[in-house]
């Protein structure tokens, strides 16, 4: 090939990158506000948090709780799951975001799975307001398995969270 053709390919491929950022277009977000209980319910789990303002960073804290009925009876023990937070702008940019990752342990479908989250966004977008959607990934069996999920016969996989756009 022609070096000429192998630096235009070399730069378009980087502008590309360049202009792709992190969106949550497709995800569920509520406006973000200060102090106040708030509920965003996903296709799997249901976050209750409250945000507060704490040293420059943006801390929301809560509880995740699986949504009744979408998760399999049997599905009894978190293999492995993480959950993430993205604080986005009204074109669903994403401005900051943070992410948990938890042990295996037993899904308490009544408690739920505590979490808190900081946020230092770099810049605060276009004017307008402020959203939170959540994602996760998870992992859940039937039994405890020190083997991971490959070691068992059921396995129930589901996973939302931001992407490249």
């Amino acid at each position: 090939m022609r070096p000429r053709l192998i630096l235009s390919l070399v730069l378009t491929g980087l502008f590309i990158v360049g202009c792709a950022h992190l969106s949550v277009v497709h995800l569920d977000k509520k406006p973000w506000t200060l102090g106040q209980q708030e509920t965003l319910a996903m296709r799997y789990w249901e976050f209750s948090y409250t945000s507060r303002l704490e040293d420059n960073r943006l801390i929301v804290s809560g509880t995740a709780r699986p949504v009744e009925g979408a998760i399999p009876q049997w599905a009894t023990w978190i293999q492995d799951l993480w959950m993430q937070i993205y604080l986005s702008d009204d074109n669903s940019r994403v401005l900051a975001k943070d992410l948990r990752l938890y042990l295996p342990t037993s899904l308490d479908q009544e408690n739920g799975v505590p979490f808190e989250f900081h946020l230092t966004p770099q810049s605060l977008g276009t004017s307008g307001p402020l959203y939170i959607s959540f994602g996760y990934r998870m992992e859940l069996t039937a039994e405890r398995n020190t083997l991971g999920a490959s070691g068992t016969s059921q396995v129930f996989f589901a996973s939302q969270g931001a992407l490249f756009q």
